[in-house]
């Protein structure tokens, strides 16, 4: 299924109104979801629309200023569990873009190894983040009706750090984290056992794209985990039953 809702920002106007991963929720157990409008260029022209609005260089690379809207667009989209996904990508991206595309491709390779939550699991209610809020730079332009108008910008301010709560088929429990902050982030999570269906106890683990360690353990009653992500960091904490699955 397409789900476009986490480029929001870039087909909608300001209105006061948040997104939220409702249709992920809903539908995660009966389909894949994936797409976007996160891209590093403006939108395609196409050539049936009038010549006169045609811009000079199509796909033109987007200012640096916009580059969190992206982070934000890819971070949304891991925690939410879609299949990774970037709008318009050229190869010329992997040089003049490397900083943003090497972040989406290390989500990309987390998401690979935590499958079974992202991918095979059910979405659990999001955690509320006591992070630090940042002004991003959003640039707003329709692909459709010939783009008349042109780029728009606007700011918004946002969480620097998103996170979306999975339980596996075979009971454990996992926190995505990514961070869109230009520097180190510290996140402290407290998961109610009861109400995320954490197994009896166990143990907690990270995972990012090269490796997984113990970080702890947890009880019965709720899990408790600080961790510390670096500039646009992103791991799975992962709540796994005692057994060591």
């Amino acid at each position: 299924m397409l789900s476009l809702e986490v480029s929001r920002e870039r087909y909608a106007s300001p209105d006061g109104w948040e997104t939220i991963p409702f249709f992920n929720a809903v539908y995660h157990d009966c389909a894949i979801t994936f797409g976007n409008y996160s891209s590093l260029t403006l939108p395609p022209y196409d050539d049936l629309w009038p010549a006169e609005f045609a811009p000079k260089e199509p796909l033109k690379l987007l200012d640096r200023k916009f580059s969190r809207q992206f982070y934000l667009e890819q971070a949304r989209a891991f925690v939410w569990g879609q299949q990774p996904t970037v709008a318009n990508f050229l190869p010329v991206h992997l040089t003049q873009r490397a900083e943003e595309t090497e972040f989406a491709t290390r989500l990309a390779r987390i998401r690979s190894r935590t499958a079974k939550y992202l991918l095979h699991g059910t979405f659990l209610r999001p955690l509320p983040l006591n992070v630090p809020e940042g002004l991003l730079d959003m640039s707003r332009l329709s692909i459709y009706a010939g783009q008349q108008g042109g780029l728009t910008n606007f700011q918004k301010r946002v969480s620097l750090a998103q996170a979306g709560a999975w339980r596996a088929p075979d009971g454990d429990v996992a926190v995505a984290l990514v961070s869109i902050a230009d520097e180190p982030l510290t996140v402290s999570l407290s998961l109610e056992a009861q109400e995320y269906g954490l197994p009896e106890a166990g143990r907690i683990y990270r995972m990012d794209e090269t490796k997984c360690e113990l970080m702890g353990e947890f009880s019965s009653l709720a899990a408790t985990v600080t961790a510390v992500l670096p500039s646009r960091g992103a791991c799975v904490l992962e709540f796994r039953a005692a057994s060591g699955r």
